[in-house]
C-alpha cells in the first residue's frame, strides 16, 4: 500500500468477522483470485468503521496490519469476542499455508491493536478448520470442523464441542450426546440461549437436510433434533456449506453457500440463495425481495446493524461453469421492510442508479445486533442505500439519521479449491440491548 493511499481490500474468502463497538473488523482469509504462491504471507486484519457520529471518517477502511501487527496467513478459522471487557478478539483454529506455524490461537487487544498468544489452562482441543462460535458470557462455544487436507477425501471430520473460556482462560468441554455428529460448514445462531445449527456437511459429499435444525440448550448443555417445515414444497431451501446466517426480529435470515456432489465439476449455487427460519414455529419461507437478481455468494460474512444486514466479501456462484470470482464488495439489506430492499456498495463508489424513490423512517426496533462491512465512501448529511431492481433498475432507499440528516452511500481468479471449503467466516455477536443510533434503527 503506497503511503497516503486510502486501504482498499481485496477479495476475501474464509475470512472472519467480528463487530466490536462501532468497528467491524475483519480477519485473515484468501484472496480467491490468487493462486497460493500469491496470496499475502500475513494474516490480515483490517475494520470499517460505522460509527455515525464520526462523520470524517464514517464508512472508512483501516488497515491495522500495517501499524506492525503479524498475524500469519489464516484462513478457515473462527474469530470472536472475548475478555474481561469484551473488548478482545480470539482467533481459533483454521489453516495456515506455511506449516511452521504452528500456533491456532491467537489474542487480538482491540484497544492496543496488540496480538498475542495467550495461555490457556486445560487440555487444548485439535486444530481443525471449518467451524463456527457462538460467544455467551465470555465463553465462546465452538463445534465440529474438519481437519486440513490436500486430500479431502482424507479430512477428519470432527463430533466435538469445546469451551472457550476467554475471561479465567481454560479450556471446556461440552457434551454431545444427540449432537448432528460430525459437521462443518454450518451456521450457528444464538437465539435465548439456545444456539441454533444449520446446514454444513458431515463429510465430503454429505449435506444434512435444511429441515434437520439441531439445538443447544447452552445452560442445560444438552441437545435437541428439531424438524424444520415449509408451506411450500417447491422452495424448501436447498441443503448448503459456506452460507451465513443472522437473526432479526424472531426470524434466521440465511443467505448463499454452495453445494456440490462426486457428480459436479464445480460447486453449485445453494438452492434458495435467501431464506427464512421462523425460530419458533420453524417454518422455511422466502422472504419478499424488491428485485429478485440478488448475488449469489458462498464463503461470505454476514451481519446485522439495526435491521441491516450486511453481505461482504465471498466468492460468486453465479457461473459455476467458470473459475469462482472473488468479491470485494458489501450488499446491504433491509429486514424491516414488508418488501426487503437491497444494495451493493463497490469500493469504487461508482453507481448505476436510474431513478430513486425516499421512503420515510420507521420505527422498528431490531431484536438483536451484528456485524458486516461495507466499503469507503465520502459522505455529506445524508444516507442514501442503493437498492438493486434487476439489472437496470436501481431504488433508493434511505437511512434516517436524527431524524433529518442523510448520508449518501454509491451503489454499488483463481480457483478456489474444494479442500477449504468451510463455514461462512462470520462470527455471532451478541446484541448490546439495541443501543443504535437512528441511522441504524430507523429504516
Amino acid at each position: 500500500m503506497v503511503y497516503g493511499q486510502k486501504f482498499i481490500p481485496e477479495p476475501h474468502v474464509f475470512h472472519a468477522a467480528v463487530l466490536i463497538d462501532y468497528k467491524i473488523y475483519f480477519i485473515g482469509g484468501n484472496d480467491p483470485n490468487k493462486t497460493d504462491s500469491e496470496q499475502n504471507p500475513e494474516g490480515e486484519i483490517f475494520y470499517f468503521n460505522i460509527d455515525p457520529n464520526d462523520n470524517e471518517n464514517l464508512f472508512s477502511w483501516v488497515n491495522i496490519q500495517s501499524q506492525g501487527v503479524k498475524l500469519p496467513h489464516t484462513f478457515s478459522h473462527a474469530a470472536d469476542i472475548g475478555g474481561v471487557n469484551q473488548d478482545s478478539i480470539f482467533i481459533i483454529g483454521g489453516a495456515h499455508l506455511d506449516e511452521k506455524d504452528t500456533n491456532y490461537l491467537y489474542r487480538f487487544d482491540t484497544k492496543t491493536n496488540e496480538l498475542s498468544v495467550p495461555v490457556i489452562q486445560g487440555m487444548a482441543p485439535p486444530t481443525r478448520m471449518g467451524m463456527k462460535t457462538i460467544n455467551y458470557e465470555g465463553k465462546i462455544y465452538t463445534f465440529g470442523g474438519r481437519t486440513f487436507n490436500t486430500d479431502p477425501s482424507k479430512s477428519i471430520y470432527f463430533n466435538q464441542l469445546d469451551i472457550l473460556d476467554t475471561i479465567n482462560l481454560n479450556w471446556q468441554v461440552g457434551n454431545i450426546v444427540n449432537s448432528p455428529g460430525p459437521l462443518t460448514g454450518y451456521t450457528a445462531t444464538l437465539v435465548n440461549g439456545i444456539i441454533y445449527y444449520i446446514g454444513g456437511r458431515s463429510s465430503e459429499y454429505v449435506f444434512p437436510p435444511m429441515t434437520d435444525i439441531f439445538q443447544y440448550d447452552i445452560v442445560g448443555d444438552k441437545w435437541s433434533l428439531k424438524k424444520a417445515t415449509t408451506a411450500d414444497a417447491d422452495t424448501m431451501p436447498g441443503s448448503r456449506t459456506g452460507h451465513s446466517a443472522v437473526l432479526y426480529n424472531g426470524k434466521i435470515y440465511v443467505y448463499g453457500g454452495s453445494y456440490y456432489t462426486s457428480e459436479t465439476a464445480f460447486d453449485m449455487p445453494a438452492k434458495e440463495t435467501f431464506a427464512m427460519l421462523d425460530v419458533v414455529t420453524l417454518v422455511w419461507s422466502i422472504p419478499p425481495l424488491n428485485g429478485t437478481d440478488i448475488p449469489a455468494l458462498a464463503y461470505h460474512t454476514a451481519s446485522l446493524k439495526g435491521p441491516a444486514m450486511f453481505i461482504s466479501f465471498g466468492a460468486h456462484m453465479e457461473s459455476p461453469d467458470t473459475l469462482y470470482q472473488g468479491s470485494n464488495s458489501t450488499y446491504v439489506f433491509f429486514l424491516s421492510e414488508p418488501i426487503i430492499g437491497w444494495g451493493s456498495i463497490l469500493l469504487s463508489g461508482t453507481t448505476s442508479q436510474k431513478t430513486s424513490t425516499v421512503m420515510p423512517p420507521s420505527t422498528d426496533t431490531p431484536s438483536s445486533e451484528s456485524v458486516s462491512a461495507s466499503p469507503q465512501n465520502t459522505m455529506s448529511k445524508s444516507v442514501i442505500v442503493g437498492i438493486s431492481v434487476g439489472s437496470v433498475l436501481v431504488v433508493l432507499i434511505i437511512f434516517v439519521v436524527f431524524s433529518i440528516a442523510y448520508k449518501r452511500i454509491k451503489r454499488n481468479q483463481s480457483n478456489i479449491k474444494r479442500e477449504f471449503s468451510h463455514p461462512d467466516g462470520q462470527s455471532q455477536i451478541p446484541p448490546d440491548d439495541d443501543k443504535h443510533p437512528s441511522m441504524y434503527l430507523q429504516q
